[in-house]
């Protein structure tokens, strides 16, 4: 059966992972992730064979080559197929991976609320076709698009490469758009990063840009300490360990610049790796899952101050390769 790619990866498939590779024979999954299957569909998918018997042996995993064929690549045995058992992701390389390192470890959803951005369309209850994103964006500001606005493909690691405007505080944006989340959402410093490819991740102190939903932004919890609405309240309840008070006293003790350089650093890319499955999406429980070190302020702020150089040298076009470098090596040390 051709399915989503997430089935292997995502927690609302744990269950249906569980039973096929214990209940029944899986014979056999072809790993189309990246080929482009369905014309009209974003989301990448993947052809399990599934034998109505009791486990046996090992299953095959196949890949599709340039030339469109699918050929069998290597095998598992289901044992070896289940990443790790907490989340039961499955994985479909042949590289060693577990989703339980550093369990000890807080995760960025301690330390910060965690956001995809507005849908910028007109509400399918409200106004369904009334107007679509191209209607509400600028590229200059004027007084009804007055705010800075951003999508994915404006960034990149420690950079902002494109800033247009966004038609704000009218009547249809943003109390008549698909999903407007909150306002207080984007007048925060926060960090904001892509939902594809290799995570790229910048941060807004200042400029408190609006962005959609290509974009997934992380505010610390105590710069949220005086909103309260659905969305907060709904995170909290599913996705945290802890109080929400606990959450605030823990985001007083982290730099945002600390946790920008870690973010960027090639241990995020391994550790997101574990997480995904090989996956191409990033999913916002990949974000709040990543598990962060409460290094002391000194080494916090040495981290941080690297990351400000970055972005500094980002801004003049000056090469900056031996500070990446450095900071890929003060992270490393912060995961045993």
């Amino acid at each position: 059966m051709i399915v989503p790619y997430p089935l292997t990866n995502q927690k609302y498939a744990k269950k249906l992972r569980k039973m096929i590779t214990e209940d029944y024979r899986l014979l056999e999954i072809a790993d189309l992730n990246g080929t482009k299957i369905f014309e009209n569909a974003t989301v990448s998918n993947c052809i399990p064979f599934i034998q109505k018997s009791q486990p046996l042996g090992e299953l095959r995993i196949s890949q599709i080559f340039e030339d469109r064929i699918i050929r069998e690549v290597l095998r598992k045995t289901p044992n070896h197929l289940r990443q790790d058992e907490d989340k039961y992701v499955w994985n479909l390389s042949k590289e060693e991976r577990t989703g339980n390192r550093y369990s000890e470890m807080n995760v960025l959803g301690d330390f910060c609320y965690i956001s995809k951005g507005m849908v910028v369309n007109a509400h399918e209850n409200v106004e369904k076709g009334a107007f679509v994103k191209e209607d509400l964006i600028s590229p200059h500001y004027d007084d009804i698009h007055s705010r800075k606005y951003l999508e994915a493909k404006d960034i990149d690691k420690y950079q902002i490469r494109r800033e247009r405007y966004l038609e704000w505080n009218t009547e249809r944006c943003p109390d008549k758009l698909s999903r407007p989340t909150f306002r207080e959402l984007y007048d925060c410093p926060k960090l904001i990063m892509n939902c594809l490819g290799t995570i790229n991740v910048t941060i807004d102190e200042d400029e408190h840009y609006l962005h959609n939903h290509s974009i997934y932004c992380a505010v610390l919890w105590k710069d949220l300490k005086e909103v309260s609405n659905k969305s907060i309240l709904s995170s909290v309840k599913k996705f945290s360990k802890l109080s929400r008070k606990k959450m605030e006293e823990l985001s007083e003790r982290i730099n945002l610049y600390y946790l920008l350089g870690v973010l960027n650093s090639s241990k995020t890319d391994q550790l997101l790796a574990d997480q995904r499955g090989g996956d191409y999406h990033i999913y916002p429980e990949h974000i709040r899952n990543l598990p962060i070190p409460l290094p002391n302020n000194e080494l916090q702020d040495e981290i941080g101050n690297i990351a400000k150089e970055i972005l500094f040298r980002r801004v003049k076009n000056q090469d900056y390769t031996d500070l990446i470098q450095r900071i890929n090596e003060l992270v490393d040390r912060l995961y045993p």
